[in-house]
């Protein structure tokens, strides 16, 4: 009997355990798929650029097949180059439970304070977490993503570009837009006043090449008006505007 009682008692005790870490996250296996997302941390500055949060490229990207999808640190000039690195299974797990770790609550409230924000993929749908950039958890799993992001760049090519557009003054001096038009879907939230347009094809090719021509603050004309814009790849869970 009392040897029952302990392994009833053992038993017990490794549910608690289990159920704890499922409830965290840890315990649960990262998604799969080329296309699914694991995790994502987007570093986000106090005062976001023309176009809010739609103009600024995720820092890092994970997916289930193990392709890490990173931007340069610090704003784009031109067009932004994205590079795509491949994470092992055992360094996917390990990523991933580091993210479902991060504490669950409310977001973090930094008045034009630098912020990180973290995106789970999960099996009930996505989380998210809003965490301040001094953070002790979100800074080691930047420095853990960054790890697997420092081989020999490869560089990740989109089959689609989001341009974000952001009216601008119209006496400023602006280069005449190589497509047809500029202005796009209206956004919303932090990219209020902003509009999208995703581009693929010749027409990727065509604003590609003008872009690349041009720094980050030229002013562009199309239908009469003038325009900042930010080139944003779209990432392969992303098929448009309303994924930004």
């Amino acid at each position: 009997m009392h040897r029952l009682l302990a392994l009833l008692a053992a038993l017990a005790a490794m549910a608690a355990v289990a159920g704890c870490g499922q409830r965290g996250g840890g315990g649960s296996p990262p998604p799969a798929g080329a296309s699914t997302l694991v995790l994502r941390l987007s570093e986000l500055p106090g005062m976001l650029p023309p176009g809010g949060v739609a103009a600024v490229p995720p820092r890092y990207s994970l997916f289930g097949d193990g392709r890490l999808i990173s931007a340069p640190d610090g704003p784009s000039r031109g067009w932004p180059q994205l590079r795509e690195d491949t994470v092992a299974p055992d360094g996917v797990r390990e990523l991933y439970g580091a993210a479902t770790a991060l504490p669950d609550g409310p977001a973090a409230d930094i008045p034009d304070g630098p912020v990180i924000q973290v995106t789970v993929g999960r099996a009930d749908g996505r989380h998210s977490v809003t965490l301040d950039r001094a953070d002790p958890a979100a800074a080691r799993l930047l420095a853990a993503l960054a790890r697997h992001a420092d081989g020999p760049p490869v560089p990740y090519e989109p089959t689609a570009v989001a341009i974000v557009a952001t009216p601008a003054d119209p006496a400023e001096p602006a280069r005449p837009w190589p497509l047809p038009a500029l202005a796009g879907e209206p956004l919303g939230a932090t990219s209020a006043g902003s509009t999208c347009l995703v581009l693929r094809g010749s027409d990727l090719d065509t604003a590609r090449r003008a872009a690349g021509t041009a720094d980050a603050a030229a002013r562009w004309s199309s239908a009469g008006q003038v325009w900042q814009v930010a080139p944003r790849p779209l990432l392969p869970d992303e098929t448009g505007c309303p994924d930004l």
